[in-house]
């Protein structure tokens, strides 16, 4: 049968050109060179060589056999649950009543090489999503510093550096650490925060500690050579003879003096945020 009298054909039957039919049949539908070759009462050697003329590439029998056993569209599930974030291959695998393995090589035979390749990729963008989140939450946490050292006319900038955020005040660089998980001590109630100094990337003047609580937020303005090499514990119900710290709640006037080199509190030069 001539080229001609078959695109007459698959045209008065199918209503499609003989191109469009190839490439539905083999690469949409996934039929076999033979199986289209029947529809058109010719050789299966013949639709090779169209489909070689046209560039359609042979059809995925695997996926078709998929198909088959688990039901239409299981394909595509199981490659949109694949690339879900939050599905796991073990996830994928309950979901087609099928081992992890099973999955392992599934995915293999599809994609043409290991899943741990999109293992590592969902790891690195989990972590990437993470890292995102914090520096987002971070930000907020310092908006709303700048905002209150606004109500107490302290004017203040933020800006971002290669390794952060950083807030700008009379010449001094503040870091930031917030905590919303008190800790209990007998009756006593504390925030620890950890102390970024000891951080060689990190350079500030002082720290501003944020205790979050579902009363209030309190916060610390502590100058650098303050800080414990690990970290520090404060009590918000302390007072000035229970804790060294507690002179530094809510001591915002720290920062109304201008940055010399020599503080009238003694304080140290320089401050920056992760």
């Amino acid at each position: 049968m001539t080229k001609i009298r078959v695109k007459e054909n698959v045209a008065g039957q199918f209503g499609m050109d003989l191109h469009d039919f190839i490439k539905c049949k083999s690469e949409e539908e996934s039929f076999y060179d033979y199986e289209i070759a029947g529809m058109l009462n010719v050789r299966p050697s013949y639709v090779g060589r169209l489909r070689s003329i046209y560039g359609i590439k042979r059809t995925n029998g695997f996926s078709r056999r998929f198909e088959r056993t688990y039901g239409k569209g299981a394909m595509v599930t199981f490659k949109k649950m694949i690339e879900d974030q939050d599905k796991s291959l073990s996830d994928v695998a309950r979901h087609f009543g099928f081992s992890r393995q099973n999955a392992w090589l599934v995915y293999k035979k599809i994609y043409g090489c290991p899943y741990t390749n999109a293992y590592r990729k969902k790891q690195q963008k989990r972590k990437d999503n993470a890292t995102n989140w914090k520096k987002s939450k971070k930000l907020n946490y310092l908006l709303k510093v700048k905002e209150k050292m606004s109500s107490m006319n302290l004017v203040s900038d933020i800006s971002k550096e290669e390794r952060g955020y950083m807030i700008k005040i009379n010449g001094y660089k503040l870091a930031l650490k917030c905590t919303s998980k008190p800790r209990i001590n007998g009756k006593k109630q504390y925030f620890y925060i950890s102390n970024v100094k000891r951080s060689t990337n990190v350079n500030y003047d002082f720290l501003i500690c944020l205790c979050k609580s579902k009363k209030e937020n309190i916060y610390y303005i502590i100058p650098r050579n303050e800080m414990p090499k690990q970290g520090v514990s404060l009590l918000p119900q302390a007072g000035p003879n229970e804790s060294k710290y507690a002179r530094f709640k809510e001591a915002w006037h720290l920062l109304n003096y201008k940055k010399t080199g020599h503080h009238p509190a003694g304080l140290m030069n320089s401050f920056h945020i992760n």
